[in-house]
C-alpha cells in the first residue's frame, strides 16, 4: 500500500530534481504542487468549520434549553445544522488527516533519495551505503535512518570505488544529489 504513494512521489520529486538540479528546490516545488492539489479539500473543510463556529452560540442555547432531554437536543441541533448547511460529515475535520497521509510517504521518499530520486533498487542503495561506510565511516552518525541521504551526497566523491563495487550502476547515480540549497 505504501508503494502506491511513495513511487509517484519519488517520481515527481525526481522529475523536479532533474528540472531544477537542486534537492531543496525540488521539495519546495513539490510542496506547492501538493498544496494546490489539496486546496479544494482544505477550502471545503475550512468553510464547514466556519459555518459550525458561526452557529455555535445557537447550539449552546439549544443545549441549555434541552439540557434534560438529549434526544430532543440532538434533533434540534441536527435541524439547525441542516437549515444552516453546516454539517460535520465529509466537510469537517476528517479532511485534516489527508496531509498526514501525504506527509508519511513523503518522509520515506526524502530519507531514501537513492531509491526514489536516483531510481536505484533498494539492494543497490544498500551496497552504495555500505561501500561509502567502508571508505569513510566518519560521515555516518549512529542513526542509520538517514544513511541514504548522507551517502547520496558523498557518491561523487567515491564514484570510482562505487563503480568498481557495482559495475552496472548508471552514470546519473554516480553524480549523486545536489543538496546545496540555492
Amino acid at each position: 500500500m505504501n508503494k502506491i504513494i511513495t513511487v509517484p512521489f519519488g517520481w515527481l520529486i525526481g522529475f523536479l530534481y532533474e528540472l531544477t538540479s537542486n534537492y531543496g528546490l525540488a521539495i519546495i516545488i513539490f510542496t506547492f504542487i501538493v498544496q494546490l492539489v489539496l486546496l479544494p479539500i482544505t477550502a471545503k473543510s475550512k468553510k464547514s468549520m466556519m459555518k459550525m463556529s458561526r452557529i455555535q452560540p445557537r447550539v449552546q442555547e439549544i443545549q441549555q434549553k434541552y439540557a434534560n432531554d438529549k434526544q430532543k437536543q440532538n434533533e434540534a441541533i441536527q435541524q439547525l445544522q441542516k437549515e444552516e448547511g453546516a454539517t460535520m460529515g465529509c466537510g469537517g475535520c476528517l479532511w485534516s488527516l489527508v496531509p498526514l497521509l501525504i506527509l508519511i510517504p513523503l518522509l520515506q521518499v526524502i530519507r531514501d533519495p537513492i531509491v526514489y530520486i536516483l531510481g536505484e533498487s533498494a539492494d543497490v542503495a544498500t551496497t552504495i551505503v555500505k561501500e561509502i561506510q567502508k571508505l569513510d565511516s566518519s560521515l555516518f552518525t549512529g542513526n542509520s535512518y538517514y544513511d541514504q541521504v548522507i551517502a547520496a551526497q558523498a557518491i561523487p566523491q567515491y564514484a570510482e570505488q562505487i563503480k568498481a563495487a557495482i559495475p552496472n550502476i548508471s552514470a546519473e547515480t554516480l553524480q549523486g544529489i545536489n543538496f546545496n540549497f540555492l
